[in-house]
């Protein structure tokens, strides 16, 4: 019976949030969200583009400094940096959805990526262990307007492994790439330069 009740609850917080409001939020303020089909998987990764008015030596620090995630990415409760060697880390986080109603959490690996062919930095965290089937994210960083700006891409993959219609989670993984930028851009701007 709880399992029930939590599975109807996360169901009715993810449906009521998603409403034609956030597909204008996210013309009105500049980010762009979309669903990427994924090879092997009904459910759809959602990305977020947005083009930052700070140069990336600003954005960067706030996307490598993964222990403070807490404190302006949402629906965090929880970011702790288990181990660490420069932009390598295993990281501890909690997810709180369906209106605090459920819980998820993951142990991730995040380490930044070398892509030579691009000028910028490639961020990218996947799943070790937690309470759902599949996580995977990806920031891109690349410098605009002779670097005075900075283009930032965000990716993610959430498979909860809840018996839902893969439709609501897609829905729910492209919701949270553009909240998770317009939550970066929020902080970049909050933040002077050099601290986070």
């Amino acid at each position: 019976m709880n399992k029930r009740f939590f599975i109807v609850a996360f169901a009715i917080g993810w449906i009521a949030s998603s409403t034609t409001s956030d597909v204008l939020a996210d013309e009105a303020d500049a980010v762009f969200t979309v669903q990427i089909t994924e090879k092997g998987s009904s459910i759809a990764s959602g990305q977020a583009s947005v083009e930052l008015d700070q140069p990336i030596d600003e954005v960067l620090p706030i996307v490598l400094d993964y222990a403070n995630y807490v404190q302006f990415m949402p629906n965090f409760t929880k970011s702790r940096v288990l181990a660490q060697r420069g932009s390598r880390a295993r990281v501890y986080m909690e997810v709180s959805v369906a209106k605090g109603a459920l819980t998820l959490w993951g142990q991730l690996n995040i380490a930044e990526r070398s892509e030579s062919e691009q000028p910028g930095r490639v961020i990218e965290a996947s799943l070790l262990e937690g309470n759902i089937d599949a996580f995977n994210a990806r920031w891109e960083l690349t410098p605009i307007d002779d670097g005075a700006r900075t283009r930032v891409s965000f990716k993610i993959y959430v498979d909860p492994d809840i018996p839902l219609p893969s439709s609501v989670f897609s829905r729910e993984n492209e919701r949270a790439a553009g909240k998770t930028l317009r939550a970066l851009r929020l902080r970049v701007a909050e933040a002077p330069l050099g601290s986070t």
